[in-house]
């Protein structure tokens, strides 16, 4: 019984110091894409700057939020494993076990919990911007706030049984909120560029060739970043397709990965998108020809 706790512990620590590994790296990758974002938008006379801002600030945050909380919950699954190897009598040992299992179980729900919250600003950051593509009417993006509201909910309503309760017992499986996700980012990109392709359209037959070559970058930019979005989303499907059941091998390192990287790529991916518009178009939000890029 000792050799499979410590065989248990010993494998799960590894997984947590490939995930702290990429989330180190992408985190301080992020952190200075989302200063750079943050200072570029606050010299820009954008419509809307302060709703961008505020969520720059806020995306920044939840990254570092969650970078901690990785580093901590892998300190915890090495004291997990150390534990394992001391001499202790049963009872104290099944104790300490229990009191770090139940530490564990507490901060990856916080974890994911961040997920999600960082998944709902990073898409209504989207919407918005689609919100604003299309003049501000509510009607377009009623189905998008709907998706991405069933999104959130399911990300939190799955995020407690995953991590604090057994795991037979979960009504939903976490997976179908990524799903969710996906078509929420798919229509969106689909609506904004589309209503982008439609005024680019009207700008080349009004021979206005220099403003429609704006509008040309900016679809460029946005199909990348939506594609690579879904790339990501879709990488986190198959880390809670095999992470929660491969104890070893090559899928429980791509699950680790994968997963431990989610956190950072969540933001990551707005966070260029939103660079390469303000580099793209000089005064994104403007009404001269930049108007309602960003």
């Amino acid at each position: 019984m000792a050799d499979t706790l410590f065989s248990t512990a010993w494998t799960r620590m590894l997984q947590d110091v490939c995930k702290s590994a990429i989330s180190l790296f992408l985190g301080g990758l992020y952190f200075l894409l989302g200063l750079t974002a943050f200072y570029l938008f606050s010299r820009q006379n954008t419509k809307g700057r302060v709703i961008f801002l505020c969520a720059i600030a806020v995306m920044l945050f939840l990254a570092m939020a969650e970078l901690v909380l990785q580093i901590v919950i892998t300190s915890v699954s090495m004291r997990l494993l150390y534990s394992v190897g001391l001499d202790l009598d049963s009872v104290s040992f099944l104790k300490q076990q229990a009191s770090l299992q139940r530490l564990y179980d507490i901060i990856a729900f916080v974890e994911d919990a961040i997920l999600v919250t960082n998944n709902a600003v990073a898409d209504g950051l989207f919407a918005y911007r689609c919100y604003q593509i299309w003049g501000h009417n509510k009607l377009v993006i009623s189905l998008p706030l709907i998706l991405l509201t069933i999104t959130t909910a399911l990300g939190y309503g799955t995020a407690y049984p995953n991590n604090l309760r057994d795991p037979n017992s979960h009504v939903v499986d976490s997976r179908v909120g990524f799903v969710f996700a996906i078509v929420t980012n798919l229509m969106l990109t689909g609506l904004t560029a589309g209503r982008i392709w439609w005024t680019r359209r009207q700008l080349r037959i009004v021979g206005a060739e220099k403003f429609a070559q704006r509008y040309t970058n900016a679809i460029a930019v946005l199909l990348e970043s939506g594609a690579a979005y879904c790339l990501f989303l879709i990488l986190v499907i198959l880390a809670l397709s095999f992470g929660r059941t491969a104890t070893s091998g090559p899928l429980a390192t791509l699950a680790s990965l994968s997963y431990g990287a989610s956190g950072q790529l969540v933001n990551i991916v707005p966070t260029v998108f939103l660079i390469r518009i303000c580099l793209v178009t000089p005064n994104p939000g403007s009404d001269s020809g930049g108007k309602f890029i960003v």
